[in-house]
């Protein structure tokens, strides 16, 4: 059978196999057979030759097959290709039909098909093979030109195209190192998204809300554990023709994460198989830079977008022609990603384009939830990371980090107490980026210098990244210092710190426009610097009207999370102890060191002020926490400056350090010597919320003592001391612990057994393993059973 003019036999393989296949190819040549193939092998360099020429030209698609073959995303996409365009597939095996079989995509195509083995070929018998090859492909040839074919498509390789290169985009780079990343799928992992009325309904019940527990109860339900909707269900509410679906979410919350992941998912053909197409466009790509103003009388067109955002080349004439005749022929879903990011800003001669986007029938639009001007029937919003997902995320993080610590995974369950333990950490921690901020940040952590991540380090962390983001979106390079970075973004964190301050004043989380406004007038601050604080991502704004408002000063609005208020307001407070204006927070501080919703802001104050080494600022706030007024009762005082002396991790050069501790033992003594419940509730909740406060000797050499005195009350502060995240024990407690294991009463040596297995490897020496050993003989069950618990707990030690 003769091969017409211009036609081939396309030969798709890996690189791995290039010599055998180059063999063949020169053979097939030798007889008169044009061939084409790739040099190098899958066609990673130049996947649009392969499809537009290599398939479309192709009398017949002869394909070698090796596990690595069916591995390949380059080779599935020949070869699905070739079947899409009805070509004659001839498979070759290269290695043997016992050791190893198509499967997956690659068993569905090949199926039924007559298979060409060249598994055992050698120099002596390749030229005979080849001859079965050859036959095969005549054999092909003439069964083509008599059957009956039915009627094939226009050339949709453009499509397959964009559909390669989503299957190629399949790693999400990490944030604090791009260097590093994984699989897309493991990003995702079940991003919940709801319908943004449920939402809306929620915010409007803040505006009312006077307690704390209120206003905490109700933020953290809007932030808190959602239902998943399954993505594949978003357009069942769609009523009209098109689907038209907007997307809110935060920043930070998976947006881009989110379009990306679906596309590569229909790529895949596991999403939406409606659509022959989905165009993926980040709209902050439209800018006058990357599409210069055309001639007079000109302008862009959908399909010079397409052209320019899907393809790595240049289309020619033919190409942009058949481009054009299948987007307005075929069924196309656009993701048009980050329209707040543009709206505002599209340049006057891409407006018509940009609203031909917002026009085609068929879309999701990503958002933040300001800057909204579209009408859509159909709002859901993508909430974040659930409970489940938090703990499957950071066991996937640390899993990767395998070869960079020998024990990643006991890290990671680090990582997860310490979340659990923190509630306001814990609630942040459903944004992805926070949560891989977090996670990151512990990752780089000396933790043998450093015991714990404090609130104040993790936030303002947080805050440096967010400020890197937002900066780089600016065009801002972002290779500076920390103290560059605040530098840069002064005005914009100057006005949100004296928001969040204002707000926490006027105990309030919601902002009305009225202290928004108050608050720019009084600082100078202009409209430009409001709309810039907007885009770092911690200050949202949302429309309490019923007919929508455009106006962005108009609105009210609310940090992204309480806790993000509190560390700005904090932020604010330091500032003022660092000014001129230092008799303003003298009076703030005296005012509301015992308010208990002001908490968090000492807390982060006091974080703030360690880093800053300003001796006179730090100074005057611990001066005037302990200055008058008092609180009468003094279990509010001895709250206060315990969490914050926890916060600079009990700096023995904090003012008033000695008393702050002196103050926390006599209370403890009080509270336990007479089994006072409410103060011991109390303390536990306070002790329990710190993390460096429990592990100082004279805190654990307390208990200890209280241990062998309280006689009356040993079981009750053994109990107590288990439940205490204890990480350095102390010898004496050690020691006093041991020695209830001698006790005569067996309830007091089974609840001596207790605190052991919870401090587990960290006293697993020789002389506790060997008292416990003891244990395991005691007469009393509950004693051996703690016992061998405590031994357990221990690991292998």
């Amino acid at each position: 059978a003769r091969i017409p003019q211009g036609k081939h036999v396309m030969l798709s393989y890996t690189s791995i196999n290039q010599d055998i296949v180059s063999k063949i190819a020169d053979i097939l040549k030798g007889e008169n057979i044009p061939v084409w193939f790739d040099g190098n092998g899958d066609m990673k360099t130049d996947m649009y030759e392969s499809l537009a020429n290599g398939v479309e030209n192709a009398v017949a698609v002869c394909c070698f097959l090796t596990s690595d073959y069916e591995q390949s995303l380059s080779c599935q996409s020949e070869l699905q290709y070739a079947q899409k365009r009805q070509k004659p597939i001839i498979p070759c095996m290269l290695t043997s039909a016992t050791a190893w079989k198509p499967s997956d995509w690659l068993e569905q195509i090949t199926r039924g098909l007559v298979f060409v083995d060249f598994h055992n070929a050698s120099e002596s018998n390749i030229d005979y093979k080849v001859i079965d090859l050859i036959n095969g492909i005549e054999e092909q040839i003439t069964e083509t030109s008599h059957r009956r074919i039915q009627p094939i498509e226009e050339p949709s390789y453009l499509f397959e195209m964009i559909k390669w290169h989503y299957k190629q985009n399949s790693r999400i780079e990490r944030l604090i190192n791009p260097a590093e990343s994984f699989p897309i799928e493991e990003s995702y992992i079940n991003l919940a998204i709801v319908d943004s009325k449920e939402q809306q309904g929620k915010e409007k019940k803040l505006r009312d809300a006077n307690q704390h527990e209120t206003i905490m109860g109700t933020f953290e339900d809007i932030y808190g554990v959602k239902t998943p909707i399954n993505v594949k269900d978003i357009f069942n509410t769609c009523k009209e023709v098109g689907k038209k679906v907007l997307v809110f979410g935060r920043a930070g919350i998976g947006k881009s994460t989110f379009c990306r992941y679906v596309s590569h998912q229909w790529a895949k053909n596991a999403l939406w198989p409606e659509y022959n197409l989905v165009v993926l466009i980040s709209l902050r790509s439209l800018t006058e830079n990357r599409y210069s103003p055309l001639s007079s009388g000109k302008s862009y067109s959908l399909v010079d977008i397409v052209a320019k955002e899907c393809f790595s080349h240049d289309l020619s004439e033919e190409d942009t022609s058949l481009l054009r005749k299948q987007l307005n022929k075929r069924t196309v879903l656009w993701l048009l990603d980050g329209y707040d990011e543009i709206v505002q800003n599209v340049p006057s001669h891409l407006q018509r384009v940009f609203e031909q986007l917002l026009n085609t029938p068929h879309q999701i639009v990503t958002s933040r939830p300001y800057f909204n001007t579209l009408s859509r029937s159909v709002r859901v919003e993508i909430v974040g990371f659930t409970d489940g997902n938090i703990s499957k995320y950071v066991e996937v993080f640390f899993n990767q980090l395998r070869d960079k610590f020998l024990n990643a995974l006991f890290e990671g369950q680090k990582v997860l107490k310490f979340l659990r333990l923190n509630p306001r950490i814990w609630g942040i921690a459903h944004i992805p980026v926070n949560l891989e901020l977090i996670c990151s940040i512990w990752s780089e952590t000396d933790w043998s210098e450093t015991t714990n991540l404090t609130m104040t380090t993790l936030y303002e962390n947080m805050t440096i990244w967010l400020c890197r983001r937002y900066l780089a979106r600016k065009s801002t390079s972002i290779q500076i210092s920390r103290m560059e970075v605040y530098e840069k973004c002064r005005p914009e964190l100057t006005f949100l710190e004296t928001l969040a301050f204002e707000g926490m004043t006027s105990n309030t989380i919601i902002l009305r426009k009225e202290l928004l406004q108050k608050v720019m007038h009084d600082i100078g601050c202009l409209s430009d610097i409001y709309s810039d604080a907007l885009h770092i991502g911690i200050l949202k704004s949302f429309d309490n009207g019923p007919t929508g408002n455009l106006i962005q000063l108009e609105k009210h609005h609310y940090f992204v999370h309480l806790s993000f208020q509190e560390l700005f307001a904090a932020r604010h407070l330091v500032r003022l102890l660092n000014s001129t204006t230092r008799e303003i927070a003298i009076k703030f501080i005296e005012t509301h060191k015992y308010d208990k919703r002001l908490q968090q802001v000492f807390i982060f104050a006091s974080g703030l002020l360690i880093q800053s080494d300003n001796t006179q600022s730090i100074q005057t706030f611990w001066d005037t926490i302990f200055g008058n007024p008092h609180d009468l009762a003094g279990i509010r005082h001895i709250q206060l400056v315990t969490v914050c002396l926890d916060e600079t991790q009990c700096d023995r050069t904090v003012p008033h350090c000695s008393q702050s501790i002196s103050l926390l033992l006599n209370w403890i003594r009080f509270a336990f010597s007479r089994n006072n419940f409410k103060p011991q509730e109390t303390i536990a909740m306070t002790i329990n919320s710190c993390s460096k406060i429990q592990n100082l000797p004279e805190v654990q050499i307390e208990f200890a003592s209280l241990l062998t005195e309280a006689k009356q009350h040993t079981l009750h502060i053994a109990t107590f001391i288990g439940k205490l995240n204890i990480t350095d024990p102390h010898n004496q407690l050690l020691e006093t612990l041991l020695l209830q294991l001698q006790h005569n009463d067996a309830k007091i040596r089974a609840m001596a057994c207790y605190p052991l297995a919870m401090m587990g490897e960290k006293v697993a020496t020789s002389q506790v393993i060997d008292r416990l050993a003891v244990a395991l003989g005691d007469q009393n069950e509950w004693v051996r059973t703690n016992a061998c618990s405590a031994i357990a707990a221990m690991g292998e030690k």
